[in-house]
């Protein structure tokens, strides 16, 4: 796919919104992620609660990413967060509640550095808001 990135907002973020655009086609083939924290639990940091998680779950491993939410203005918003890998490669997101709505789910990409590293750089996005110029992006959304 072929993305054109008209513009970003905070700006100057076009590397890793087009990273992003694309890892849309990967996050909508993948299984959904599952909720596990239960609705009566406060909602904590996501980061935070993937840590804990792994302290008390062998075998798994944080993933850190971007939730994704596709607008009807042909914009995307990505928001920086965190999830968990279970030992059979199943997402799990230990802050979102079992009754929430999923989200798809981009890894956050190598090629534009690790994911803390890139976040603590100064004006760095917690949520990035892209908006495209490509048909291909909209034609293949699902909405709820």
């Amino acid at each position: 796919m072929s993305t054109c990135i008209s513009h970003t907002h905070p700006v100057g973020h076009e590397s890793l919104a087009v990273a992003l655009v694309d890892g849309l086609v990967a996050a909508r083939r993948a299984r959904p992620i599952r909720h596990v924290r239960p609705a009566a639990t406060p909602r904590s940091n996501c980061h935070d609660a993937v840590d804990a998680w792994l302290a008390t779950h062998t075998g798994t491993q944080a993933v850190r990413g971007w939730l994704v939410l596709e607008l009807a203005d042909a914009s995307v918003r990505f928001v920086a967060h965190s999830l968990v890998r279970d030992a059979d490669g199943t997402l799990i997101d230990p802050t979102l509640a079992e009754d929430e709505p999923a989200h798809l789910f981009v890894p956050h990409p190598r090629a534009t550095g690790g994911f803390f590293s890139y976040l603590c750089r100064p004006g760095a996005p917690y949520e990035l808001m892209v908006f495209v110029r490509n048909d291909d992006v909209a034609s293949n959304r699902t909405y709820p």
